[in-house]
């Protein structure tokens, strides 16, 4: 990187620094549109945050005095277009930005808008209740003990004080990391499986808070290879973004076993599962899940 560019990266970062979070907000959203969608237009801003014409005016008018060559009005078609120098202003996550692509705009308040390019994904078959998921969420900011009417595959219905201080998307569905008091052990609550929740206005015991739960605590390494019966491994190496034919991933103990099951990996010693479902991924270290809890969710491991 040239002293020019460093400098002009530093000068953009004090202009972005230097504006409220609002039109910051703003700005993103142009850049957003140009980098995925090619085009931006003034009513799109103001469909998307309801400010007025004059409020988009100066937003472009700072955007492409911060990014003069990433953009360029139209006057006929009154859209402003990508141009090939266009260098986004904004680091994007892109698990964030694909979430925008499948839901559409939107903050969890006043709903979504469709996003403008057409994008199809499995509809989720458990999502919690939003009122047992409120009562959770206020547990755990607020480190307080949960008083929950739960069903159990094993026990069925009964109720159960709980400390929850994590929340978790295991992929196929949502729990939350607890203190059980009735088992005296940390576990998993299933969400969906919670009928009834309230506060309990008292302080956790020192063995009831998260720094206590080892498998939460505890990490391990997930040596991730394409399976060995798997033809063309080639490929499984470059859908993963594999290095010398393995993908290494730290995980926390309480959820290896979530994590092996979503991504479908044969972590049996043989490889058996390869024949029966045609897994695309092996696990090359299972010892790894020696004294792992959640190991028992792995696909086809034995301890």
């Amino acid at each position: 990187m040239s002293l020019h560019q460093h400098d002009h990266i530093m000068d953009n970062t004090k202009k972005l620094d230097a504006i409220g979070s609002a039109q910051r907000e703003r700005l993103a959203f142009i850049d957003f549109a140009l980098y995925f969608l090619g085009e931006v237009t003034r009513k799109d801003l103001i469909d998307r945050f309801a400010v007025g014409h004059a409020a988009t005016t100066r937003d472009f008018a700072l955007y492409k005095e911060i990014t003069p060559d990433n953009l360029k009005l139209d006057m006929r078609s009154k859209k402003y277009y990508k141009q090939p120098a266009f260098t986004p202003l904004f680091n994007l996550d892109l698990e964030k930005t694909l979430a925008t692509v499948s839901l559409g705009y939107g903050d969890g308040f006043s709903g979504f808008q469709a996003f403008p390019i057409s994008c199809e994904s499995p509809e989720s078959l458990t999502i919690p209740k939003t009122a047992i998921m409120a009562v959770l969420c206020e547990g755990i900011y607020r480190n307080k003990a949960v008083e929950v009417e739960y069903i159990s595959t094993s026990s069925g219905k009964g109720q159960r004080e709980i400390v929850p201080h994590s929340l978790v998307d295991s992929g196929n569905r949502w729990h939350v990391r607890s203190y059980d008091r009735k088992n005296a052990r940390f576990m998993d609550v299933v969400c969906n499986r919670v009928v009834s929740a309230r506060i309990i206005d008292e302080s956790p015991a020192n063995h009831e808070q998260a720094s206590e739960d080892r498998q939460w605590q505890k990490f391990i390494e997930l040596e991730l290879i394409p399976h060995p019966q798997q033809d063309n491994p080639e490929a499984i190496e470059l859908d993963y973004e594999m290095k010398d034919g393995k993908r290494i991933i730290e995980a926390r103990a309480a959820l290896a076993g979530y994590l092996l099951r979503k991504w479908e990996v044969d972590c049996s010693k043989d490889g058996k599962l390869h024949k029966c479902v045609g897994y695309q991924l092996a696990l090359a270290n299972p010892q790894a899940l020696y004294q792992v809890n959640s190991a028992m969710l792995a696909p086809g491991y034995e301890a």
